[in-house]
């Protein structure tokens, strides 16, 4: 196991010594999936747990890695993508707890974890090497994961977020994820040529004002809305320019399976989006989404109960394939 520091104080970047008994497929697609794990603890208990996942509470090692061998079976069975971005894991060995020697075989190489002093943190793993893996934040706003692939001879750079929740004061919630827009949106400014991936759990859906993360063009501009703190979004690709992203989920000309991503209190919500500029859509031949609805219950995400180990999210993963 090589580790490797990319900053002192934030991440932690493993890669997998040993070699693949599978090779990363050349059919020209790239598959990617994001998901909200739901509060994925480890079996170590260091202090930073969250109720109930203590062993003072009834969290143990058994319930851990019974938990673990579920999401595995996922990957292998339902997840199938070629990078699988989470969030709300606790550490970086819940990573590689995950990549056990039969996700290896499949090519599942590399991982990493954004935050080692974030409970419910954000990371990835990977059948590509990365090419850099960043972190980005201050206390103003959560810490947003920059990574970056060169795939069949294309630079992906992609970024992952865990955006605050809705719980506690409305107004600062939505002030707390404007400044994680605008972080987002200081950052892809000068890389909008590339092609660019936003992803992750933003916590709110695309509003027609800015006044949360995301808005969607009309009635107000591009640079209206990244005056604003906030991301543009469209969803027509004709609408796509150098300043912002398509929103592939509020495209009504594709076919979407299940109602949302998220399900809390009888009502469906998309927190759980992938967004991608102009000129990935531009140099990909055909794309597809999908909410991956197999880990639920009768349509609506199983949510985990830490008391009995049944369940497995109360959040979709949600799947976005590319053919380059």
């Amino acid at each position: 196991m090589k580790i490797i520091s990319i900053l002192p104080f934030l991440l932690v970047l493993m890669l997998c010594s040993c070699d693949p008994a599978i090779s990363v497929h050349d059919d020209g697609l790239l598959s990617i999936v994001t998901f909200n794990c739901q509060t994925l603890f480890d079996d170590i208990e260091d202090g930073d747990e969250f109720s109930p996942y203590s062993r003072y509470e009834g969290w143990s090692r058994a319930k851990y890695e019974k938990r673990i061998e579920k999401l595995r079976e996922a990957v292998k069975n339902d997840f199938d993508a070629d990078i699988i971005f989470f969030q709300e894991i606790e550490s970086g060995k819940v990573l590689e707890d995950l990549l056990d020697s039969s996700l290896r075989r499949r090519g599942y190489l590399y991982y990493a974890v954004a935050d080692i002093n974030n409970p419910i943190t954000v990371g990835f793993i990977s059948r590509y090497n990365p090419v850099s893996v960043s972190v980005h934040g201050s206390g103003e706003s959560r810490l947003v994961m920059r990574s970056e692939f060169v795939i069949d001879g294309h630079q992906m750079i992609i970024y992952t977020l865990h955006a605050k929740s809705n719980s506690g004061d409305d107004v600062e919630n939505r002030e707390d994820r404007k400044s994680t827009a605008s972080l987002i949106n200081s950052l892809v400014r000068s890389e909008m040529t590339a092609n660019v991936i936003i992803l992750g759990d933003f916590n709110s859906e695309p509003g027609i004002y800015p006044d949360d993360m995301l808005t969607m063009l009309d009635p107000c501009s591009s640079t209206e809305i990244i005056e604003e703190s906030s991301i543009p979004v469209c969803y027509k690709p004709e609408r796509l320019d150098s300043m912002n992203f398509y929103d592939p989920l509020l495209d009504p000309s594709l076919p979407l399976n299940g109602n949302g991503t998220y399900y809390y209190n009888g009502s469906f919500f998309d927190y759980d989006r992938i967004l991608f500029n102009k000129s990935l859509y531009v140099n990909s031949s055909a794309f597809s989404i999908d909410i991956l609805t197999s880990s639920g219950m009768n349509g609506i995400p199983y949510r985990y109960d830490p008391e009995s180990g049944e369940g497995f999210s109360d959040h979709f993963p949600v799947k976005l394939t590319l053919c380059l």
